[in-house]
């Protein structure tokens, strides 16, 4: 079986609502799983700019402030069609501010979470562990 390796971007978008930190999940349209932002870089463009962008066209949402510049990565592997996909998605914790907007073509869904929740609603170890480190962070910027 032939293996395919893919590399996208995204962000943790995080913002803090009624004293609390949330995190927005989003459902992608060709997936079933709930994840974050994210999707392919275009050529020339930076990891983080191709992670803004991605954040912006999703969900309408604007990056206030990013949190570590060292993405956090996530690995995983699924099946398409008679192959193997490898991914590897790098994604920047970011406080964010806006409206969400979503981007229908893409996004089926999308929903602000409690961050210390956020993992039981992740499909991926990855990500769940992920949520384990932000409020760390946040304490870390005296967020």
């Amino acid at each position: 079986m032939h293996v395919t390796q893919e590399e996208s971007f995204g962000i943790v978008p995080l913002m803090l609502k009624e004293s609390k930190w949330h995190v927005l999940l989003i459902l992608h349209q060709k997936g079933k799983h709930w994840a974050f932002p994210k999707g392919h870089g275009n050529p020339g463009e930076s990891p983080l700019q191709s992670a803004t962008r991605e954040l912006k066209e999703e969900t309408g949402l604007d990056i206030k402030r990013i949190l570590q510049d060292d993405p956090l990565v996530e690995k995983y592997r699924f099946y398409r069609k008679k192959e193997i996909v490898q991914k590897q998605v790098k994604y920047f914790p970011a406080i964010v501010s806006g409206d969400l907007h979503l981007q229908e073509e893409e996004i089926q869904d999308a929903k602000w979470v409690l961050l210390e929740d956020a993992a039981s609603h992740l499909s991926f170890k990855e990500a769940k562990s992920m949520c384990q480190i932000l409020p760390q962070l946040l304490k870390d910027h005296d967020i």
